[in-house]
């Protein structure tokens, strides 16, 4: 009775369900590839061999190599994003942004050698270069916009530029936080984002 059950459930699932699964196993498939073998040796086949599925599955979920290649960058480097409320000042979004990029620590650790190959592609690769360009710049625009909504005075710089730099450096801080933890303790990450803060 359960395998019957089991069965029409899965008949009843919607068809972009399975499709989600197959993208997100093939996704996982290239990131355990990318870790051990880097993006240059990282072949379509070999991917659709480690997910157990064909290469026109692969071909039916994503355009060619690099768009697979970017999707695994995006869920392994996703944006850290601080946790808001109504009202907060911009000195509650530094703390915020501080705690989010603790939090997100172990996560990246597992993740920092795809993203470090994945960036060291981009070098080498204009198309994936432009794709991740247009990508971040669409994250700055809107996190601009965001920065915008504080009083002027509240902050350091113009939000433009403030987006910038704070990626910049939570991007420098995550990297040196799993290279040398020992250095970059908690404390040295709430003070980097407090001194954004404009004392008045």
């Amino acid at each position: 009775m359960t395998d019957t059950l089991t069965t029409i459930s899965a008949r009843r699932r919607p068809k972009g369900d399975k499709r989600e699964r197959t993208k997100a196993k093939l996704i996982e498939a290239a990131s355990a590839l990318i870790r051990e073998r880097g993006f240059e040796h990282t072949t379509l086949a070999a991917v659709a061999e480690r997910a157990g599925m064909t290469t026109g599955a692969v071909y039916g979920n994503f355009k060619n190599r690099d768009e697979l290649f970017a999707a695994v960058a995006d869920i392994r480097g996703a944006p850290i994003i601080p946790e808001t409320w109504p009202g907060m000042s911009f000195a509650d979004l530094m703390g915020s942004m501080a705690r989010a990029v603790i939090a997100a620590i172990p996560q990246r650790r597992a993740a920092v050698q795809g993203s470090l190959a994945f960036h060291a592609y981009t070098l080498t690769n204009e198309d994936a270069r432009q794709r991740r360009l247009a990508r971040t710049k669409t994250i700055y625009d809107v996190a601009s916009q965001q920065l915008g909504l504080f009083p002027e005075d509240q902050l350091p710089m113009a939000p433009h530029l403030l987006v910038r730099v704070l990626h910049t450096l939570t991007d420098g801080l995550v990297l040196q936080r799993l290279v040398t933890p020992e250095l970059i303790p908690d404390e040295v990450i709430f003070a980097a984002y407090a001194a954004f803060v404009v004392k008045s």
